[in-house]
């Protein structure tokens, strides 16, 4: 501790060696038997603003990676990698992925996306509500007619108005029930649809579709 403005510092060195490795820090806690084994801390200094642990590059001496209690930041280098044998897991409330020259899956299978499915009238006419990102849409209608069109409001917490909202026709049984036009609005999206084919819908169609903001 200190009164002034920094801190003592307090160092311990590996040692020095000619040979091809130089000297290890080793910090071990301790081990039981019986019970959890003993931890290791990391612990920077207080003020008025806290400290934050470094990693520092042998050859340049510059700092290349710090972590506190908001930050994990390895900006000071060019590339970072972090790997595991099995599973390695990210989660938080909200997780932002920023790459100022793109992101890349890696050419990797993605998938886990939220989806969910309903029928348009359950709760109200001509109106289906589906709080997710994908989803499947069934018709209200059975028998929509030759040429005849149908309506639709998808209510959806993830579409804003500028939202991009994807749908495609799934299953139309006896008919072609296309859409024609999409227009999203805060929280839902009004979907027309037309049976383009010369006979009417003998079952209820489907409808698929992604929100992209």
């Amino acid at each position: 501790g200190s009164g002034d403005d920094v801190g003592g510092s307090f160092t311990v060195n590996g040692a020095a060696s000619s040979g091809d490795v130089g000297g290890n820090i080793n910090l071990y806690a301790g081990s039981s038997a019986v019970a959890s084994g003993g931890n290791i801390y990391l612990k920077p200094g207080g003020g008025s603003s806290s400290g934050s642990v470094y990693l520092v590059d042998p050859a340049t001496s510059s700092n290349y990676g710090v972590m506190s209690k908001s930050t994990l930041d390895f900006s000071g280098h060019t590339s970072a990698s972090f790997s595991s044998s099995g599973t390695l897991d990210l989660t938080s409330s909200a997780v932002t992925i920023t790459g100022a020259s793109g992101i890349s899956m890696g050419d990797s299978y993605v998938h886990g996306f939220e989806k969910g499915s309903g029928t348009v009238g359950a709760t109200y006419p001509t109106e289906v509500y589906l709080n997710t990102m994908t989803g499947k849409i069934t018709s209200e209608v059975t028998n929509l007619a030759a040429g005849a069109t149908d309506d639709i409001t998808l209510h959806n917490d993830r579409i804003t108005a500028s939202s991009i909202v994807m749908i495609t026709s799934g299953l139309s049984p006896g008919c072609q029930a296309m859409v024609y036009q999409t227009v999203p609005s805060s929280s839902w999206v009004d979907i027309s649809v037309k049976n383009v084919a010369g006979s009417a819908c003998t079952g209820a169609y489907t409808l698929n579709f992604m929100v992209i903001n």
